[in-house]
């Protein structure tokens, strides 16, 4: 570990010689919109994709021609889900009236979860450019991505059924014993619990100058998490409740089938930026006129 510190310490330090006294930067403002995903990987159900949408500003700091380094803040929103096709589940309960154990049977069809999760972001990104007007550039790095919200929507209906070995006797289609047809799962939202995540960044793309102090960078990206974010575990989707079986508890499928929860995301990059120089001389993508 020191040696790599030293090492990079070395490069910083020749890329100083070589800079001199340039120093430039630059204040943005970015949008970047494709395909995001969590990476649970379910032990039931299936994973689905949907589109991802960040914005915010930024600040660029150039200290050689051809590296710099940048931060912001950011508004970025993941959406995603899990989905199950068939579904069933069985649960040992206890019917308290009676204190007759039973199986509690579970089935579900249709069933969608939809996730919105909206957090604030904040990167810290290492650039390198290649010389001339327009220029290629790459940049690497990691983002911080403190959550503001995290919201569970579902869908999908369900059947129960009560099994008393007891008696051999299958009990349906009473509501008041929690026995019940085709009952819609709510509608409503629900939070779900989520930690910071810590993302690992790459960024590839043009880097364009219409006019003098004017850029505009054009790229793809992806972020890939670093670290569970998940908060939380639960047992079952539908949970009967001895003391009131009439009203069952709900769960999310990603806090009882996730094994994981990692953000990760890719597409396209769009960002408009305006410099401000100091120092002796010019940036040559500039056109090299000193000052």
């Amino acid at each position: 570990m020191k040696r790599a510190i030293i090492i990079l310490l070395t490069i910083l330090s020749c890329l100083g010689v070589t800079a001199q006294d340039f120093n430039r930067s630059e204040y943005s403002f970015n949008i970047c919109g494709g395909v995001s995903c969590f990476q649970t990987n379910p032990t039931d159900g299936k994973a689905f994709r949907n589109g991802t949408f960040t914005t915010g500003l930024g600040y660029h700091f150039f200290f050689h021609p051809q590296w710099g380094i940048g931060t912001g803040v950011n508004y970025t929103e993941y959406n995603d889900g899990i989905s199950i096709d068939d579904f069933h589940k069985q649960q040992e309960a206890i019917n308290i009236k009676t204190g007759s154990a039973f199986d509690f049977h579970i089935t579900m069809t249709g069933y969608r979860e939809r996730h919105q999760v909206v957090t604030i972001n904040i990167p810290l990104m290492l650039q390198f450019q290649s010389k001339g007007k327009t220029a290629f550039y790459t940049a690497l790095g990691g983002k911080t991505n403190i959550l503001f919200s995290a919201i569970n929507r579902a869908e999908g209906v369900f059947t129960t059924t009560g099994y008393f070995p007891n008696v051999n006797v299958t009990y349906e289609n009473l509501p008041d014993y929690g026995f019940v047809n085709n009952q819609p799962i709510p509608g409503h939202k629900t939070d779900i619990k989520l930690k910071t995540a810590f993302i690992a960044s790459a960024e590839l793309g043009v880097k364009w100058r219409p006019v003098d102090k004017f850029i505009l960078y054009t790229g793809v990206y992806t972020d890939y998490g670093l670290n569970n974010i998940l908060n939380s575990s639960a047992t079952d989707l539908v949970v009967y409740q001895s003391n009131i079986p009439a009203i069952f508890a709900y769960n999310t499928a990603v806090n009882v089938y996730a094994r994981q929860m990692k953000p990760f995301a890719f597409g396209l990059t769009i960002r408009v930026a305006t410099e401000f120089m100091s120092g002796g001389r010019r940036n040559f993508m500039s056109g090299g006129r000193r000052n």
